[in-house]
């Protein structure tokens, strides 16, 4: 245009000074240049549906420039989706899942130049995350015969299909179903069970989401029962003053709680939500005491008759004993003062006599934590338990304090210091489902399934403090520490490990692979064994923990998988084909000793001082003698106890 202005300049100078007229040069406009596509390349795929297209062109002339650019899923009928730009991007929100025609055109004042025609796929929309279950999550009483449902939505409307799992435990579920085109499915389920169900939604183009992992309680279809038959008898007299409170009980699964007093209308509650069928009491001389139980489930309750009994009187020669007990209470900052013993002289009594007991600390059934004398291993006893109102899954047990992963209710901390008298002290409501907890000095390490970990510190009163979350999608199992490092199984995905040196910052150091699943995983000396279910016992170099290195493996084939390490045996869990012991003396040339079906569901276990501790399902609590790992011995077995997805603690 510059040109143009000189050229009129000059003509106009000569016609002045010559008296010529000159006639200008008309030059003619160039066309912009044929713009350069940029973004989204020619061919692309997974584009994001936030699209930003960028190109570039030029003009001859120096002429400036405007630009429109055309869009269509078809290429011969591409249409304006903006006019005039002045500038050389822009960006539109697109459908998931399509493929797309594009061109740009730069303009002049007089001319304007298409660009190429490219084209692009859009990502494909994943379905949402499957939701709005019915059952809902944690219901109880629900019928046998019932139509699972829930919903998802797929945003760019490609027909989803449904897979369903459905187990007995978090790590037992089993697909029932594959490709469900309707978001529901009919299931047959047992009585009073516990069930634990998800969905995985597939939209057919390759997108999958996970769902959350819920459970439900069924029905039993028998009535809550009446407690009956008490020991002592009704009316009995000349007792001991230490007793034991008993009575039968038949009906669906039911709590207790006692009464006790010695007037019949003004008893007091002396136990409460007890999952077992009796009680240790202390009470005085000579006096008449009336008592009740009354059995619970959800918001019935049914109550027993009033019954009643009578201490003996004492004498002078007990009169003495009694006074010096109650010298020896005192000692122990506990008074006993009212016709019942508190339940800290109880308890104070209790363990002098009991230093050398040993329990076994179980969760599973469903009502909390479980404590269990087998200092005689051929006859374990159910002596106490801790009630929880979430559904206990998992557990740890350090210095006389029990730290339980109670499912949808978070962490429930119990002082169980006074094993007649187990106080929950303790609780922290977690992010998401707890399924495993490990302890190790003022730290707890909480696996939250299928989204991550969480540390917290566990204060002087033994509360805990929330620390930190690392998102781990897929997590599951049982959490191990060691040292400075956790150890998370991933399911399919192997294990993990994670630099927890500090607990405020933790960091994800390496993967480990797994052929099969991977349940858990026990460390020792930099040394791992691998639950790897489907697969058998991996033996992993974890020394170098950014360079795992396989050392070593044991096939077995069992769908179900779960380790325990102690000394140079490697106990195997393998659910419904019992367990396995490994001596793992050589990592090199680990040797199968012996195999066991335990005839129930083999979940896990503990060993100690040559005694295995067997959680086995409804089968219950199963102990063994292994001091000859090759013949293992069964000493006894404890059942009406459903122990499931558990860990035993042996202290």
């Amino acid at each position: 245009m510059k040109l143009k202005f000189i050229i009129l300049a000059i003509s106009a100078f000569i016609l002045a000074m010559t008296g010529v007229v000159i006639l200008p040069i008309v030059f003619k406009n160039d066309p912009p240049s044929i713009p350069e596509l940029y973004s989204p390349i020619n061919g692309a795929t997974e584009i994001p549906v936030n699209a930003v297209f960028t190109w570039n062109a030029s003009d001859p002339n120096g002429d400036s420039l405007t630009y429109d650019i055309y869009l269509s899923t078809e290429k011969d009928k591409l249409t304006p989706i903006a006019s005039n730009l002045t500038e050389t991007s822009f960006s539109k929100v697109l459908n998931y899942n399509k493929t797309y025609y594009w061109k740009v055109v730069a303009k002049d004042k007089k001319d304007a130049t298409d660009s190429d025609i490219w084209f692009f796929s859009t990502e494909n929309s994943i379905p949402l995350k499957p939701h709005s279950p019915n059952p809902k999550d944690g219901e109880i009483n629900v019928p046998l015969i019932i139509t699972l449902n829930w919903k998802s939505e797929d945003l760019d409307g490609d027909k989803i299909y449904y897979d369903v799992y459905l187990g007995r435990s978090i790590d037992t579920m089993k697909p029932i179903a594959t490709a469900l085109e309707e978001p529901s499915i009919e299931v047959n389920l047992k009585e009073d069970a516990r069930y634990y169900w998800k969905v995985v939604a597939k939209d057919g183009h390759g997108g999958i989401r996970y769902g959350d992992i819920w459970a439900f309680q069924t029905k039993s279809v028998k009535e809550l029962g009446v407690p009956f038959e008490p020991t002592p008898t009704n009316g009995a007299t000349e007792l001991e003053t230490n007793l034991t409170l008993k009575w039968k009980y038949e009906g669906k699964e039911a709590l207790f709680d006692i009464y006790l007093g010695v007037e019949p209308q003004n008893m007091s509650l002396i136990a409460q939500n007890l999952g077992y069928q009796f009680y240790d009491v202390s009470v005085d001389f000579g006096k008449n005491y009336y008592w009740k139980v009354i059995a619970k489930s959800g918001d019935e309750q049914k109550e027993s008759s009033i019954w009643n009994f009578s201490t003996k009187k004492i004498l002078i020669s007990e009169e003495i004993s009694e006074l010096s007990t109650q010298v020896t209470v005192e000692s122990t900052t506990v008074t006993v003062e009212s016709s019942i013993l508190t339940q800290e002289a109880t308890v104070g009594i209790f363990e002098e006599i009991t230093d050398n007991k040993k329990y076994v600390y179980t969760t599973g059934s469903g009502i909390g934590m479980y404590i269990i004398d087998v200092s005689d291993p051929k006859k374990p006893k159910i002596v106490n338990h801790v009630y929880t109102e979430g559904w206990a899954v998992g557990l740890y047990v350090r210095d006389k304090h029990a730290y339980i992963a109670d499912w949808i209710n978070g962490v429930v901390v119990a002082d169980i210091s006074d094993i007649k008298n187990p106080i929950k002290v303790g609780k922290l409501k977690t992010f998401g489902k707890v399924y495993s907890i490990f302890v190790k000095d003022n730290i707890a390490y909480i696996l939250e399934g299928s989204s991550g970990m969480e540390i917290a510190k566990i204060n002087k009163d033994y509360s805990l403090t929330s620390a930190s979350y690392l998102e781990l999608k897929g997590a599951s199992g049982r959490i191990f520490v060691e040292n400075n490092y956790a150890y998370i199984p991933m399911g399919y995905d192997g294990f993990v490990i994670v630099d927890v040196s500090d607990e405020k910052i933790p960091k994800l150091l390496s993967y480990f692979d797994a052929d099969g699943f991977a349940y858990n995983v026990v460390v020792e000396n930099d040394i791992a064994y691998l639950a790897d279910g489907g697969v058998g016992l991996k033996i992993i170099d974890v020394k170098d923990k950014e360079h795992l290195k396989l050392i070593s493996k044991v096939d077995i084939k069992s769908e179900w998988a779960r380790v325990f390490f102690d000394g140079n045996i490697v106990f195997y869990a393998e659910g419904e084909k019992g367990f396995s012991l490994i001596d793992v003396s050589n990592k090199e040339k680990p040797i199968l000793l012996s195999a066991v079906d335990t005839k129930g569901f083999c979940y896990g276990g503990y060993i100690s001082d040559n005694y295995l501790y067997i959680a086995d399902g409804e089968n219950g609590l199963l102990i063994y003698d292994i001091s000859d790992p090759e013949k293992p011995i069964l000493l006894s077995n404890l059942k009406n106890l459903y122990l499931q997805n558990i860990i035993l603690e042996v202290k």
